[in-house]
């Protein structure tokens, strides 16, 4: 029995966007052509073009998809964390989600949240994304924490800049100091608890002993 044909395009769509976020993780968003796609899709320049439009409709899928896989992790780690009681443990949970996620989403974050700046809908599509996520962590620093409101913008920043760099630099680009996922984590989540937690009180200005 042969398949139905929207179930035959769906799952050559689909071919087609792994084989688009493979070769970005392998070569950089300079290795997706439609030639190098279809070939490594095991389908035709020709039906890219009738599923996707273009290069650029290719693109705008594969970031929908990849900023979509994100997404979905990042909100399984939350739930994660809403289970856990202890406050240091679920934020512990959270960073570690949040380097496992950056270090394996690299190229993707890289090509869609960093290199697209060329593109309006890709900047609109990276744009959206961004606020959801960040929208999603602040809240539930304000929930579970009682952050302020700067406070907990001032600890997606740190999480969102940590991605941000792990995206366009190798770890010796950044540091001469190796630093493992594990202590990465660990004392990304100290950071964050630093931020968010209220008993030290207003940072106060340093008076002048001049």
């Amino acid at each position: 029995m042969r398949a139905p044909r929207q179930s035959r395009s769906e799952s050559s769509a689909e071919r087609m966007l792994d084989a688009t976020l493979r070769l970005l993780e392998d070569g950089g968003e300079g290795a997706v052509t439609v030639a190098a796609v279809a070939r490594a899709a095991g389908t035709s320049n020709g039906s890219l073009y009738h599923r996707f439009g273009d290069r650029h409709g290719l693109m705008l899928a594969a970031q929908t998809r990849a900023l979509g896989a994100i997404e979905a992790e990042t909100g399984a780690a939350f739930a994660r964390a809403d289970e856990e009681v202890d406050d240091e443990r679920a934020v512990g949970l959270l960073a570690a989600a949040a380097v496992d996620i950056f270090g394996r989403h690299r190229a993707a974050m890289r090509a869609f949240l960093v290199g697209r700046a060329g593109s309006v809908e890709a900047e609109a599509l990276s744009t959206a994304f961004t606020h959801r996520v960040g929208s999603g962590v602040t809240r539930w620093l304000g929930e579970r924490f009682g952050a302020r409101a700067g406070d907990a913008e001032a600890a997606w920043r740190l999480l969102f800049g940590l991605g941000a760099t792990r995206a366009l630099f190798e770890d010796e680009q950044v540091s001469p100091a190796p630093v493992g996922p594990a202590e990465l984590s660990a004392s990304l989540a100290r950071a964050v608890l630093a931020v968010v937690r209220q008993e030290a009180g207003p940072v106060r200005p340093t008076r002048d002993r001049g």
